[in-house]
């Protein structure tokens, strides 16, 4: 929602973060002064765990906000690395509902919990971010980029981490917010959201009407009693699920609580030991004892690796190709093949992928264009940028009579080196061939095994059906890349009107 600025305030002598809001986002004087009024109730909040909201203003037409500049790292890019440790989950979740309880009891509930909106200073202490600012955007005048689901001017959110209420665009209260933490907290402990598939229908049909996974069936050491916290908070009917943040922290900081109430029985000592006796005893004892230590240690450092190795997807990013023919029209197919890459290499959740809109924020913030090759230097930039353990990037040529030709390098981020090259010439008209071939000989590279026809039906499912729909569709994700919403909506509208719709 708009871009984010480090600045200095020179009054304060502070520095500070500057969210600026796309132009047209507050249509009029009224939306401005009601956006500035609510912004002054968030600055009130005052919370540890709570990014500040210091001030809303407008200069030269734009609309901005002044906010807390909150160093450190993202959890989005921490679960990169794959699930945390249970100890570290309670730690973020007490955390997570200190800051919500605070918020809720001023009335005011954020609707866009994710682990984008969630960072963490420096010193290991979780903040959450955009607090309110799904509330402030009112839908009346919301054009869809604050959320991955924008309809009927009443669904405001980011569709993995929406509760089904919201999704029904029903009323809600602090109760949605407890679902998006139980998400967040499921996410934190098995290193995957509880509803994880790239197809938009069957996202939307699991949330409102399937169980999640046990977390445990993805991550064996999870207790049973954080396995019941998170599923509580992730209940389909609000009035089974925790009623307040607060109900949530003191179920979580149970489960830190020690098992009290037996007492080791006293040894009796002698009254006149054998000095050497003892010594020789307590010396074989510390002996012993260090050996066992050293063996349960080394056992249990092992185990963990392998686990973490085992849960943890390697990260792949697909990068917008270069257009390396002479013609100009031919530029949608930039953000076309990278869209359709991504969606062909993530289905079946074997590979972790990079959303186009994050890639789209790394280019921003690193100056890069869409190059077809990358320095060593800029190619651990952009892994670090993206938590990524691979990047793919490349070029395309518009041949005559129709074909085209794509050309793919494989990047191994922390090797620096070009683990394939791919060439692949199909029919511009038939994409998805060219891309399905493509992305076989990538999942083979990878080794994560080819589609079976479930997933081949699931990633033609979730493509545009026609040639001109991909275009429609490609040039409205550019367009509201470069925060033009309102073409970006034409083009997509567009888009959908001519995609037949199937139940």
């Amino acid at each position: 929602m708009g871009m984010v600025f480090r600045a200095s305030d020179q009054q304060l002598e502070r520095d500070v973060a500057i969210k600026v809001l796309p132009p047209g986002m507050l249509a009029d004087e009224s939306a401005r002064k009601r956006f500035r009024r609510e912004a002054l109730a968030l600055a009130k909040m005052n919370h540890p765990n709570i990014g500040t909201v210091y001030e809303f203003g407008t200069q030269g037409g734009l609309d901005f906000l002044v906010m807390e500049l909150v160093s450190g790292v993202s959890v989005e890019a921490k679960l990169a690395a794959g699930p945390l440790p249970q100890k570290d989950v309670l730690r973020l979740g007490f955390q997570l509902a200190d800051g919500l309880t605070s918020a809720h009891e001023q009335g005011v509930i954020h609707r866009d919990l994710k682990p984008a909106n969630l960072r963490l200073t420096q010193d290991n202490r979780l903040k959450i971010l955009d607090f309110g600012l799904a509330q402030l955007v009112r839908p009346d005048i919301d054009l869809g980029v604050t959320a991955s689901i924008a309809e009927g001017k009443k669904v405001v959110g980011t569709l993995p981490y929406m509760s089904p209420e919201q999704l029904r665009g029903e009323s809600i209260d602090q109760r949605s917010d407890i679902w998006a933490a139980g998400a967040v907290l499921y996410e934190l402990a098995t290193g995957r959201r509880p509803f994880s598939s790239s197809q938009v229908p069957v996202l939307i049909d699991s949330i409102l009407n399937k169980a999640p996974e046990a977390p445990s069936g993805v991550n064996s050491k999870i207790s049973p009693g954080l396995e019941m916290a998170i599923l509580k908070c992730l209940d389909k009917d609000p009035e089974r699920r925790y009623q307040s943040a607060k109900e949530l922290r003191v179920d979580l900081e149970r489960l830190t609580m020690p098992i009290s109430g037996i007492t080791a029985p006293r040894v009796p000592v002698a009254r006149k030991p054998n000095l050497r006796i003892l010594l020789a005893g307590a010396t074989l004892l510390l002996f012993v004892a260090g050996a066992f230590y050293l063996y349960v240690h080394l056992r249990e450092g092992l185990a963990r690796e392998v686990t973490k190795a085992r849960n943890r997807r390697r990260t792949v990013a697909v990068l917008s190709l270069k257009n390396s023919s002479a013609r100009p029209e031919a530029a949608w197919l930039s953000t076309a093949l990278a869209e359709m890459l991504t969606t062909e290499l993530g289905v079946g959740e074997k590979l972790r992928t990079i959303t186009g809109e994050q890639i789209a924020q790394m280019k921003l913030n690193l100056s890069l264009g869409d190059p077809d090759g990358l320095s060593e230097q800029a190619l651990l930039k952009v892994g670090d940028t993206l938590g990524a353990d691979f990047v793919i990037l490349g070029s395309y040529v518009a041949l005559a009579d129709g074909k085209l030709r794509v050309d793919l390098h494989v990047e191994h981020v922390a090797g620096g080196d070009t683990l394939m090259s791919i060439m692949q010439t199909g029919d511009e008209n038939d994409l998805f061939d060219l891309i399905s071939r493509a992305g076989a000989q990538l999942r083979e590279k990878f080794d994560v095994g080819p589609l079976n026809s479930q997933d081949q039906a699931a990633v033609r499912a979730a493509l545009p059906p026609t040639p001109e729909a991909s275009k429609l569709y490609a040039e409205g994700l550019a367009k509201l890349r470069l925060h033009d919403a309102i073409e970006a909506r034409n083009l997509l509208q567009q888009a959908v009107v001519g995609i037949p719709i199937t139940h």
